[in-house]
């Protein structure tokens, strides 16, 4: 999954004051939307709102009953299927935000529903729907200078490169609820009551989402002690790619056998990335097939050289029938520096 904002236009955008509920604080809804037209305004809120998403999946809609009764999802196709709706569903929105902020941790804020023309997922371009959050505020120093006299002011606002929750949803698949991409958020409160109480997503369960973790999951092992030295890690990840390639549909037990073997680490591999899958709340990894597309994104993050203090690297290009042994680690006592030997029948 691949998503481009820098062709984004706000085209609309409302803003609310929602308190929280158990505390009895006020939700403050607005009659109509921002003024966005000032070009330094809305690259200033493009910052704000699109520089926080990675790739952490694709999520949908959903319900335990049936899609048509999650309020977020139904204010969203609203919108899209009438735009002259957007004031009206972004108070409903809001309203049903405050709704669920009953938690005592969760802190008032601003809530900003935009209407987003020439986002792009997977090189597609959509219109969107964004729904952010900011609960931080900052102290900011307000000086002006009057006739050679400089004061001192200050007041709080918003700091622009801290966002704390939002999702953007895409006008596409919205008999399956739509594709939405999420800002993480390391607060277990805040996934339960943003992700599920508040918006209602699941992860997207498919071959795409299972190919990152099954990928992600491979280079977290080679983290661990265990696995020593560069060559090592590198080899384990280049044997992932190898065997992908020849083997597009995956079977766990066999996939962990062929690239970790010869280090004798298949079985904590295989315990490894079901252990990582299951915390991702992928279901299903033990068998599956390859999304190609994934399979291009990740393998431009896979590092197959190794980068020494020197300024010389050592590129690796190993496959899954090859082994280390043409490559050594040693350290020479008179030098006091590491070195790596490398042995070879000729030169190509």
């Amino acid at each position: 999954m691949t998503v481009d904002f820098t062709g984004v236009n706000i085209d609309r955008l409302m803003v609310h004051g929602i308190g929280n509920k158990l505390k009895e604080e006020s939700v403050v809804l607005s009659e109509q939307c921002v003024d966005v037209q000032d070009k330094s305004l809305a690259s200033l809120l493009g910052k704000f709102f699109f520089q926080h998403f990675k790739d952490n999946g694709v999520y949908h809609f959903g319900h335990i009953n049936n899609l048509k009764f999650n309020q977020v999802y139904q204010y969203v196709k609203s919108i899209f299927e009438n735009l002259d709706s957007f004031e009206a569903c972004s108070q409903n929105i809001a309203k049903h935000l405050y709704e669920v902020s009953t938690h005592p941790n969760i802190k008032k804020g601003e809530l900003y529903i935009a209407y987003l023309k020439g986002a792009a997922l997977d090189g597609v371009i959509y219109d969107a729907i964004g729904i952010f959050k900011s609960e931080t505020k900052d102290a900011y120093l307000r000086i002006k200078n009057t006739e050679n006299r400089f004061s001192v002011d200050w007041e709080q606002g918003v700091d622009t490169n801290k966002l704390d929750k939002g999702c953007i949803v895409f006008n596409n698949l919205f008999e399956k609820g739509y594709n939405v991409i999420l800002i993480d958020t390391a607060s277990h409160i805040d996934a339960k009551y943003w992700v599920e109480d508040f918006l209602g997503i699941e992860k997207n369960n498919n071959n795409y989402h299972k190919t990152k973790i099954l990928i992600d999951a491979c280079k977290e092992f080679t983290k661990k002690d265990f696995i020593e030295g560069k060559p090592d890690k590198i080899a384990l990840l280049n044997n992932v790619v190898e065997y992908i390639k020849s083997n597009p549909n995956i079977e766990l037990d066999e996939f962990t056998y062929n690239v970790a073997e010869k280090l004798n680490r298949s079985e904590e591999l295989k315990e490894f990335i079901s252990d990582f899958a299951e915390k991702k709340e992928c279901r299903d990894i033990g068998n599956f097939s390859i999304d190609k597309s994934a399979m291009k994104n990740i393998k431009r993050s896979l590092k197959n050289f190794i980068k020494l203090d020197t300024n010389i690297e050592i590129k690796i290009n190993v496959s899954s029938g090859s082994d280390m042994t043409h490559l050594e680690k040693g350290y020479d006592d008179t030098k006091k520096m590491y070195f790596y030997k490398i042995y070879f029948n000729r030169e190509e």
